[in-house]
């Protein structure tokens, strides 16, 4: 497993980014770092889609930023795995360099039963 502080700076920026633009409700920015093909997989079991996500999105109300906790990376060439703890769930992303930039292409939330790995 990778710490935080040795994956490229612009993947943190743009984890960083993706989780700001979330809490703010900010689809667009959102989107930025979303691909084209991506799909997740909802704490509740709901499978959706880039274009379902994003609209399931902006039916949300902003809150507050809540950090990632006990982030665990592994990186193979320009794919990224990332397990973390955030708000109570944890979440795992794949994170893939698409025309030189980050964006996740899956995601997966699971409600915490503990917060240990």
């Amino acid at each position: 497993m990778t710490d935080t502080s040795m994956l490229p700076p612009d993947l943190q920026a743009a984890m960083r980014a993706r989780d700001e633009a979330f809490y703010a409700v900010d689809a667009a920015k959102w989107g930025k770092y979303t691909a084209s093909d991506f799909t997740t997989v909802q704490q509740n079991g709901q499978f959706m889609s880039r274009a379902e996500r994003i609209g399931n999105l902006q039916t949300q109300k902003q809150r507050p930023y809540v950090p990632r906790e006990r982030e665990q990376h592994e990186q193979q060439g320009g794919l990224v795995v990332t397990r973390f703890f955030s708000g109570g769930l944890w979440v795992v992303e794949v994170w893939k360099r698409i025309d030189g930039a980050w964006a996740t292409v899956m995601t997966q939330a699971t409600t915490a039963t503990s917060t240990t790995p």
